[in-house]
Formats: C-alpha cells, structure tokens, sequence
C-alpha cells in the first residue's frame, strides 16, 4: 500500500503543510473495531516495506527483487497426461517443430513440447491422445495456445503463413482442429 500522508492532523506523522509521499508499506496486521461514532471501522498496523522482510528497493545495478525469496506450500489438482502419448509423438517428428521445422538442442538431448490441440483440463475435456497432440517448439505451443495460430482440417494454418508439417503416421482429430478453431472465432 502506499501512503500519502496530509497535514492538519493531530498526529506526529502528519507533515505540516501539503501532502507528503511516506513510501510503501504491507499491512501487517488488521482488526475491526467499534468508533467513536459506534460505527464498526476496520484499523490496519502498517509496516514500512524498508523494515519488510520483502526487499522492494533496488539491490545492485537497479535491479530489483530479493536475494532470499520466501516458500509457499500449496495443493494443486491436475489432469494426468500419459508420458508415453508426449514421447512418442515427439519421437515421430524428431523433436521438430511441425510448425517451424526448428529442433531445440539441449545439452544432452532435443527439446520440443507435446501441445494439446484441445485442451485436456475444464471445461474442454480434451482427449490425450496421439491425435490430439503436436510436436512444437515452445513459441509455437504458446501461440497455439493463446490462439495466435489455428490449423484447418487440410492442415493450412489461419494466423501464420504455411501449413502444419504431419507425418503420414500421425492421424490428427479434425474434431480436435475444429473445436480448437471454435475457441477463437476469428
């Protein structure tokens, strides 16, 4: 939160004329309580982000951020994928992205990523199948994903210029290719 802080009040805080820029500071504690006036307020204690164990001023060369950042647990639910439908399907393309052709080397092996055509979670409900799945390049993933880019049932693409490379072996779902083109009408 930050604060700006006006004069006229009856505080130690309060700077004598004007309004002044007090910084940023997290709530560090709030409770509700009964006013004055019998109104229920909310009061909040505030603690300066300098005196915060979150660093929020630069730390060397205007970079920001923190040297020591905190841990947070947390649960999450997922959709399980079957490793075996991502292999292979890179396997058949050789890690090449059918989009661009371009194969990502890392140090001991290839890269690419499996992409859905129909998304597996809520509220698509996509099959993990082979025929729901591509061998991309993680920009290409991505604006799959986001709908940059769709594939029509013979393979040309809306949004990029060319055609999706499929191997002969590779059977796509036009069903998938259809509702992925439905969740960007163009």
């Amino acid at each position: 939160m930050r604060v700006i802080r006006g004069s006229g009040l009856k505080s130690e805080y309060a700077p004598k004329v004007g309004y002044r820029y007090d910084g940023l500071y997290f709530v560090e504690k709030a409770w509700e309580e009964v006013g004055k006036s019998g109104f229920m307020i909310t009061r909040f204690r505030l603690q300066k982000a300098s005196d915060s164990p979150l660093q929020t001023e630069p730390i060397g060369r205007g970079e920001i951020g923190t040297e020591n950042p905190g841990k947070k647990t947390s649960t999450s639910t997922r959709v399980l994928r079957d490793p075996a439908v991502s292999k292979q399907v890179k396997e058949r393309y050789d890690y090449h992205c059918q989009v661009c052709g371009i194969r990502l080397e890392a140090i001991d092996n290839p890269y690419a990523e499996a992409a859905h055509i129909r998304p597996l979670g809520r509220p698509h409900d996509g099959p993990d199948v082979s025929g729901n799945v591509l061998c991309l390049c993680p920009n290409h993933h991505k604006l799959l994903d986001f709908g940059s880019f769709t594939i029509n049932d013979d393979l040309t693409l809306n949004g990029l210029e060319g055609s999706l490379w499929v191997d002969p072996s590779h059977e796509l779902r036009l069903d998938c290719l259809a509702y992925h083109r439905g969740m960007f009408p163009k």
